[in-house]
């Protein structure tokens, strides 16, 4: 579901329709549960991920995939160098000329919230956290988020704005 020009939304299903396309790039929100996630990125099998370089996040060409859960509790703790990586990754992919899908497992969560946090840092969203969510969800109707990713976008929404200037 395309948000604004070249920026989409999705799931595991928008995720499978483009995974490998030219002129794409992907960020996974999603520690398992599909394609491109963190587990399957990595190939671990144990409960957590293992520490080191890739344990917030794992690169694969345009493919970023974030070890965040999608836990509905608003003081969940989401790592906020997971958060800038992501967004780093985006940033960079989205410069370079790619369409860029923002994709965890269902589509209502992780996804969409990093989708609204990166249109908030190239300007797009300059409004308060609360009217940028009535506008995103205008955008992108699937957006439901559970209250763990929301709460930590939204305490960072002031400082992300135009973090990499106007679109």
């Amino acid at each position: 579901m395309e948000v604004i020009d070249r920026i989409y939304c999705g799931g595991n299903a928008e995720y499978d329709r483009v995974k490998g396309k030219p002129g794409w790039s992907w960020l996974r929100v999603c520690k398992e549960g599909g394609a491109g996630c963190h587990r399957e990125l990595l190939g671990y099998h144990t409960l957590g991920a293992p520490k080191g370089p890739n344990y917030l996040w794992a690169r694969r060409g345009n493919l970023m995939a974030l070890n965040i859960l999608d836990i509905d509790e608003a003081d969940l703790k989401v790592p906020d160098e997971a958060i800038d990586k992501g967004l780093a990754f985006a940033n960079e992919r989205y410069r370079a000329g790619d369409k860029l899908l923002f994709a965890c497992n269902a589509g209502h969560t992780r996804g969409p919230l990093m989708c609204m946090a990166f249109l908030r840092t190239i300007g797009e969203l300059p409004q308060s956290f609360h009217q940028a969510e009535k506008i995103f969800k205008t955008l992108y109707p699937k957006y439901d988020p559970g209250q763990g990713v929301r709460s930590a976008i939204r305490k960072r929404w002031d400082d992300l704005k135009d973090k990499y200037g106007s679109s």
